[in-house]
Parts: C-alpha cells; structure tokens; sequence
C-alpha cells in the first residue's frame, strides 16, 4: 500500500467516467452486475435458503463470480427479477450505524486482494479501477478504508443500498488469526476457499447470534476432507451445498466455457488433481476405487428413446444412523438395461435424508416408480422393535416393489468387494454408463477412494445404491409387467404396443 488511510475516490472515478463513455459504455464498466446472468448451477446456489451455504466447484468455473454476486445482492438489497433466493431487507432490531453488514475473506492478503475484493469492488490498482466489480460505482460511498501495511488491501467499504439504507463490506484474511474474527455482528459472512482449521469458521458463526444471518461458502476442495468441508459432506444442520462441475460451465449449457475446449481444460490436470480441479471432488489422500473417467460413462440418452421391451430396476440404500438431519442419506437410482448388448444405462438418482415416507414418495415421482426394488442386506433388519417388521418390508408396505429378498449375485454371494468389482468390470467396458446430468451421482464416484486399501465409506450412498442395483439386474422388468406399463411414455402396453415380439428369451 501506501501509507494512506483511503483509497480511490468513487466521486472522482464517475465524473471522469461520464465525460468519457457512452451511457451503454458506463453501464458495461461501472455497473457489471445489470450483466450478470448465472448458470444453472449458480441459480441453484442463490436459491439456497440455509444459514450455511456452499458453492462447491472446480477451479475457474464461476464460484467466486457467483458468491460476490450474492454479497452485492444482499449489501444493496438490489434482487433481480429471476432471484428467488433469501432476502436481506429489513435490518436485524440491533444497534448500530449501519443497516447491513457483510465480511469477505481469504486465506491471505494477497489472495484476498486478487479474488473477493476485485470481484467486489474492481482492481483498484489501475486508474478507474473502482467500481469495475459486481458493486455498482454508483453505490460506493466514500473512499474505501485502506489496510495499513499491506499494499492495495482495503480494510473497509461503505455502500448505499437500493432500499435507502446503508451497508459495510469488511475484507479479511484467515492469516489474521480468530481473533479478527470476533467482535461484531455480521449479517453474510463470504468465506472462499477452505480456511483448514474451524477456529475461524466457528467465530463467523458466533457472529450471526443476532442477526440470524448466514455463512456463504465457495470452495475447490484441494484440502480434501477439513473440518469445514466435513460439515457439509455430512450434512449437519442448517448446511446445504450447491456442487458446480465444469460440464455445467460448458457454453451449451449457459456456462462461459467453450465446449470443445472441455477435454483440453481436464487433461492439462494432473490425473490426481483431476477429479478436484475440474469437478470440484475432494482431494483424495490415496487411489479411487474406480480409474474410469466420469467422461467415459456418461450418456445423454433420453429415456423416452428406450425400447419398450428394455426391463428396468431400481437400486436402493437404506439412511442409517443420526436424527432425521444427520447420518447417511437414502439413495435410489433408476435403470434400464439394454440386456441384448447388456448395458446398464442409469438415468435417474435420488439421495435425502427424513423418513421412509419422504423416500417412497420421492420415487414414486417418476414414471417408472413401481419397477422392481434391489435392496442390500442390512435391509432385513427389525425397523421397530415394537413390531418387528423390517426395513424392507417398510417400503414394501408404502407401495413400493421391493424384491422379496435382498440383492446377491446368482451364486447366492452379495461381499461389499465382489460388488465393488462388478461396478468396475461394467464400468471399465463400457456396459454401466450414468446420465451426464446426475451430478450427485457423479461426486460420489470421484470421492470414492480408498484408505490404508479399504473403501472409505463415507459419502458413497448412491453407490451403494448402485451396487445393489447390479447385483441384482436379472430381475429388472419389463413395464408390461409392473403397473406403470399403460403409462410409460405414452406408449400401449398391449399387443399394438412398441413392445418386442417373437424373441427367443422371456420378458420378466
């Protein structure tokens, strides 16, 4: 820095500006946030309504983008049209000369500098720099208050708001300490990129007591499983986690990456890095269990293009362990097998915690809801010790067409690594491939690693799901022969039906 406590004078800056430019010319300049359009997956991310949200994504894809347009949408109380997210408009019934307050922070200055704020506020290092981030010019007050001793760091930033009131952004860095950390009360806290430790972390939700405020955080995950991370893979209370991959930044599907450049982008990573880099996977400390690129499993069949004669199944894991809020989640996953070639082709996953209920009522949302049911072993457990009833038999009793015992290989066998090696083997050749839209599905299998040479088994419940469904994919059935057969795409179950005829092998 400098020596100076202030920086460049937003005045000074607009007057210049409006000699200069065009009105159209000013707009594109100093009020970049008009332009913003996010992606599906960053739409998704502000419409997150819990006190903990997460944009979780590879490097380069848009999370930085995306969370300084919520802190801008927040700060100035300023929401588009397409916004459905949480508002900030009425202040917290606190005392204090400012109606809203956020933080931002990094890991260092320099970081801090080169990300949050410039997203924020511009490179204030050129001439005319304020004003170029998501942060209107026209809404900056003041000059900003600089850090003293370290270069071009701005300590503070005061902003009017579109409501008529007044905001403050604070920059900090994970290098000062908890210590920085403590103090005032903080209506949006922007923590980017994993802080390591959750010292700091716990002091930023210290800080929403009276604001019933909440914690934005956008993360690559190269520190692979930190406690911070661990919040949100496990699901604790009041978290919810938006995963961004570079497919979903593709141009094709309203991203800013070109299309065609994808596969370069991936191969410049290093194989080990690639899974965290490019798809925003956690940094695995030793192997994955399964090598084959996500690329080479992904289909974009739609399902109405199936034949009709092609059987379906579900594959299910049943949640365990913890409240309604915690603990391992149910999974479904859905598909159809093309048994002439056999190949599995899975196009639809589920994956929530709640009750039974809740999961039946999730599968039943699909067409082919009343498809046969692979459940796995720990299915035959008592689900209450009043009446002795199991967990399968649960499922069955809401509806569903639970198998009548659980899934094995023909020889009788259902061992975790037999079932692990028939993923691999289908996976390897070509004969199990994933709808490239099941972005859930797709973060399980490149977190799936192994540890001291066994399967951590953390995070992998639509594998599991997966699993049980392969094992038992002789039993997939035909529409025709479960009750959403007059439904199915329109299509007649009956004999003028699109259904195979005069073939050498039973339908069932």
């Amino acid at each position: 820095m400098t020596d100076e406590a202030e920086g460049p004078d937003p005045n000074a800056i607009r007057r210049h500006a409006k000699k200069m430019c065009t009105e159209f010319e000013y707009r594109r300049k100093y009020r970049r946030f008009d332009f913003y359009r996010p992606n599906t997956r960053q739409l998704a991310f502000h419409s997150l309504t819990a006190v903990e949200c997460m944009l979780r994504a590879g490097n380069q894809l848009g999370k930085t983008h995306a969370a300084a347009a919520q802190m801008t949408m927040d700060a100035l109380s300023l929401y588009p049209e397409w916004y459905d997210g949480r508002r900030f408009e009425v202040p917290p019934a606190i005392e204090r000369p400012f109606d809203f307050l956020g933080w931002a922070a990094c890991d260092t200055s320099a970081t801090t500098r080169a990300g949050v704020q410039t997203k924020l506020l511009g490179d204030i290092m050129q001439d005319g720099g304020l004003g170029t981030g998501l942060i209107p010019l026209d809404n900056i007050v003041g000059k900003p208050a600089m850090a003293r001793g370290i270069a071009d760091f701005v300590d503070s930033v005061t902003l009017r708001r579109e409501n008529g009131g007044t905001a403050v952004i604070r920059f900090k860095t994970y290098e000062m300490g908890r210590k920085a950390f403590q103090g005032e009360p903080v209506d949006e806290m922007w923590i980017d990129e994993d802080p390591g430790d959750d010292e700091v972390y716990g002091e930023c939700l210290a800080r929403l007591t009276t604001t019933r405020g909440k914690v934005v955080v956008t993360m690559t995950p190269m520190l692979g499983l930190s406690p911070v991370r661990k919040r949100f893979k496990i699901r604790t209370d009041g978290t919810a986690e938006i995963l961004m991959t570079i497919d979903d930044c593709a141009v094709s599907r309203g991203g800013h990456i070109p299309d065609q450049d994808i596969p370069q982008i991936v191969a410049r990573y290093k194989e080990h890095q690639r899974a965290t880099r490019a798809y925003g996977a956690d940094m695995q400390g030793e192997g994955a269990v399964f090598e084959t690129p996500s690329d080479r499993i992904k289909h974009g069949r739609d399902p109405a293009t199936f034949p009709a004669y092609w059987p379906w199944i579900w594959g299910v894991d049943f949640r365990h362990s913890g409240s309604l809020t915690g603990g391992h989640p149910f999974a479904a996953v859905l598909a159809a097998w093309d048994r002439d070639n056999d190949i599995v082709y899975i196009v639809h996953a589920v994956r929530l915690l709640g009750q039974a209920p809740m999961h039946v009522a999730a599968i039943k949302s699909n067409p082919m809801w009343d498809a046969p049911v692979a459940w796995p072993h720990d299915g035959g457990r008592a689900a209450s010790l009043m009446s002795g009833e199991t967990v399968a038999a649960v499922y069955r009793r809401l509806g569903l067409a639970m198998r009548p015992t659980h899934a094995q290989f023909p020889d009788g066998s259902f061992k975790f690594e037999n079932g692990v090696d028939e993923m691999d083997r289908r996976l390897a050749t070509g004969k199990l491939i994933v709808a490239a839209h099941l972005s859930e599905w797709f973060d399980e299998y490149q977190g799936y690693h192994r540890k001291d040479g066994l399967v951590v088994k953390v995070d992998d419940d639509l594998m599991s799901a997966t699993r049980q469904l392969v094992m038992d994919i002789r039993f997939a059935k035909t529409p025709v022969n479960f009750r959403t057969a007059t439904k199915f795409r329109g299509r007649p179950a009956g004999p003028e039906g699109n259904l195979a005829r005069d073939i050498d092998f039973d339908l069932d």
